[in-house]
């Protein structure tokens, strides 16, 4: 397998192969159109240029702690146009449609942020959530972890107020009640914060629920292949190597979308540099890469001349 090929270092025809190779783009959102705090210049004119060269276009996250209203925001902030709710997938879309279809009716409980609590409760899934404030004590904690209701499955995503008694409730639930499933959506182990800003993600706040209770987790954010399905199904995806998928990790993005059976290109402006992408295994690199999305930009630019 040859090296990544980085996309405005193809010759012209080859530039022309690489844009008739795909019809369907589904691009990760922080690190590749925007970082979660702070900004990646001209990648809303790249996602216009993609339109306008007759590409569809669906943006994929495993952050959810960010309101629909929030997403769309973000795409008017950076001139992206006509981008749809629709158009964007994050877990707690997928984590409700995956309880719609094998645990309706069923009470859960919730390890996500305020946003994606707010979605099941639009959606009518009874959910269980803490919000504790005061001051623990042993005595405190005991209390917060009685279990008055069973729930059928606790749900753990990407949430920045995650504290102790949240984690050990969740423990609970799942140790007490062998028919509770364990439902994720976010397990990043890196979050592109900012620009040269790289904190941990909640990987391992995940592992320490596994850890303790003995459950392994349905993944339903990236890189799990039931999401992959889902592409197909919500996508109406025919032809897999029809579409490409953008990232700016190998496992979550480039792995994923190899797995899907997607075309893969990694950016450079999120979490990783030329230098990780080269001494990754042969199998989790890219087929192409690009500084930005907005390399898009220059390159249907080239091939228009």
């Amino acid at each position: 397998m040859s090296p990544p090929r980085h996309i405005l270092k193809l010759s012209l025809e080859e530039q022309r192969q690489f844009i008739d190779s795909f019809d369907l783009v589904i691009s990760d959102c922080d690190g590749v159109v925007w970082l979660l705090v702070g900004w990646i210049p001209n990648t809303g004119a790249a996602v216009n240029a993609l339109k306008a060269a007759g590409k569809q276009i669906k943006f994929v996250s495993n952050n959810s702690f960010r309101s629909e209203e929030g997403y769309m925001e973000m795409f008017r902030h950076i001139g992206a146009k006509n981008v749809q709710e629709d158009d964007i997938v994050h877990p707690v879309k997928t984590i409700v449609r995956y309880l719609k279809k094998h645990k309706p009716g069923q009470r859960v409980f919730s390890l996500m942020s305020l946003e994606a609590n707010e979605t099941l409760r639009k959606h009518n899934i009874e959910f269980e959530s803490l919000q504790v404030k005061e001051h623990l004590t042993a005595a405190s904690l005991v209390d917060h972890l009685a279990i008055e209701k069973p729930v059928g499955a606790v749900l753990f995503d990407i949430h920045l107020d995650l504290s102790y008694v949240e984690l050990a409730k969740a423990i609970r639930h799942l140790q007490e009640n062998d028919d509770c499933q364990l439902i994720a959506g976010g397990s990043d182990v890196i979050m592109p914060l900012a620009a040269n800003l790289n904190v941990a993600g909640f990987f391992d706040f995940l592992e320490h629920v596994k850890r303790y209770t003995q459950r392994e987790a349905t993944f339903l954010g990236k890189p799990s292949p039931i999401l992959g399905e889902m592409f197909g199904e919500m996508f109406e995806i025919r032809d897999c190597k029809r579409c490409i998928f953008i990232g700016d990790t190998l496992v979550q993005d480039v792995q994923f979308g190899k797995a899907c059976g997607f075309q893969s290109l990694l950016v450079l402006s999120g979490c990783l540099t030329k230098e990780d992408m080269l001494n990754a295994p042969v199998e989790a690199q890219p087929d192409y890469y690009a500084d930005s999305l907005a390399d898009f930009t220059q390159l249907l630019e080239n091939i228009q001349k």
